[in-house]
């Protein structure tokens, strides 16, 4: 029989006296769709799931952050709410984060304060192609100088500036990669290029910051000159891979400063692109604060975002159903198994969360692709199932979770990470991903699914 070894631990909420500011706030911005047709982003809120999720590891409560997305992603209400939200109540030790997911471009530069004649833009929801002085703009956008404006403004001596979009050039939809380990949709540019639109040579953020070394923020943005970003359905790449390096910190309780951030970003890009979709992020901005330590909360003892978000998803399903293990406390290689009675027939996905906040789809999986299930008794593994589960480090008590749905929804297959270059996916158990939980958070509340939770604990 073969063996298929997964970690069965799990997560306790860990109440860490730190030392963090009186008053935090963060603000995300993501632009999936556009008033222009024809130039929309797909992903842009799994984007956002992952940046949320990143705040709450470095020590941001759900109240300290902002959302604005898609029709509410205007020019007006994010100046609104850098005037209000990211300003009103701040003092200069507070930390303050603004992100944005979606679109760059170019405008003509009327003021004469640009060495290149263009302001590079942040283009919002409420875009509109438009004639100025006899050239083509775009109105409905947050240009470099607005910006600028308003980061002064904000009291903070603690700012951080995330930007996951392009500066300039040509938009290329539907491209495929032959390096399919980000899957198989298309790709896209994360540029909006319209007629008559000038070319630039740098993002303004970063104009600014490097000109000004006593500034009170640091700037990382996904691209250097000349360069795209990309987009995927499964989100943006550098947004995917900074998210990913940070959570790697926190489970590791290992300190990461911006420049180590940016670097980590980049060789995640380098291994998940094509060499011709390669783009390099930058930093710019004060030098202490590139170079200091982010707080970064340890994710141990159910400190995790991961954890946190099934037990929310169960948490909205009021229709649990049985399901419990063969023991309670299991030493390291016991065999684990779960037995559940079955709802309704359909489609049965489990998935646990060990104590570094690492979620990994138990079932399907590469031994058992079948996850179609009837109603009734279910036990997993089986004797003819060709795998087993023996209880294995890191030690502690786990969640286990699962989900039954009237659709075909496959967390397995829906992973990012696990997937070879070909896009194929060898590994015994994969890592859930968000492209996974999205179809379980869309499905209508009817009786196309039921969910349940157990915990069990793993000693040496």
């Amino acid at each position: 029989m073969r063996k298929l070894t997964t970690s069965i631990t799990a997560a306790l909420f860990l109440i860490l006296a730190l030392d963090l500011p009186a008053e935090q706030r963060a603000l995300l911005v993501g632009v999936g769709k556009y008033s222009v047709p024809g130039i929309d982003l797909p992903g842009i809120d799994l984007d956002l799931e992952r940046m949320r999720e990143t705040l709450n590891i470095m020590g941001f409560e759900d109240k300290q952050i902002r959302t604005l997305m898609d029709e509410k992603a205007t020019s007006k209400n994010v100046t609104r709410e850098f005037k209000t939200w990211l300003r009103d109540g701040v003092e200069p030790d507070d930390r303050v984060v603004f992100y944005y997911s979606g679109h760059g471009s170019n405008n003509p530069d009327f003021d004469g304060d640009e060495e290149d004649g263009v302001d590079e833009v942040l283009v919002t929801h409420d875009v509109r192609r438009v004639t100025k002085n006899g050239r083509r703009m775009l109105t409905g956008v947050v240009n470099d100088d607005t910006l600028a404006k308003l980061i002064d403004a904000i009291p903070s001596n603690n700012i951080l500036i995330i930007v996951d979009a392009c500066h300039s050039g040509t938009v290329t939809r539907d491209v495929m990669m032959d390096n399919l380990s980000l899957g198989s949709d298309p790709i896209f540019t994360k540029s909006f290029a319209y007629s008559g639109m000038p070319e630039g040579n740098t993002f303004a953020i970063e104009k600014e910051l490097s000109e000004s070394v006593d500034s009170n923020f640091v700037s990382m943005s996904a691209a250097g000159d000349g360069e795209k970003a990309i987009g995927t359905t499964s989100g943006g790449v550098f947004t995917i891979g900074l998210t990913n390096a940070i959570r790697d910190s926190a489970q590791q309780a290992r300190a990461m400063s911006i420049v180590e951030l940016r670097d980590s970003a980049a060789e995640y890009i380098r291994g998940h692109v094509d060499e011709w979709a390669i783009h390099n992020p930058q930093v710019f901005g004060n030098e202490q604060l590139a170079k200091g330590a982010l707080k970064i909360l340890p994710l141990a003892e159910g400190n995790g975002p991961n954890r946190k978000k099934l037990l929310d998803m169960v948490a909205k399903q009021d229709r649990p159903f049985e399901m419990s293990a063969n023991k309670e406390i299991f030493t390291l290689g016991d065999p684990v198994e779960l037995r559940m009675t079955i709802p309704f027939d359909g489609y049965l996905n489990v998935i646990t969360v060990d104590s570094q906040d690492n979620a990994t789809v138990l079932f399907p999986n590469s031994f058992h692709a079948d996850h179609a299930v009837k109603a009734g008794e279910f036990r997993i593994p089986t004797e003819q199932m060709e795998f087993q589960l023996p209880a294995s480090e890191p030690i502690g008590p786990t969640l286990i979770v699962a989900f039954v749905t009237a659709d075909p929804v496959n967390f397995y297959t829906s992973t990012l990470d696990d997937r070879n270059a070909d896009g194929s996916i060898d590994v015994a158990l994969a890592s859930m991903s968000h492209v996974a939980t999205r179809a379980i958070q869309v499905a209508p509340r009817k009786k196309e699914m039921y969910a349940t939770k157990i915990e069990v604990d793993v000693q040496p």
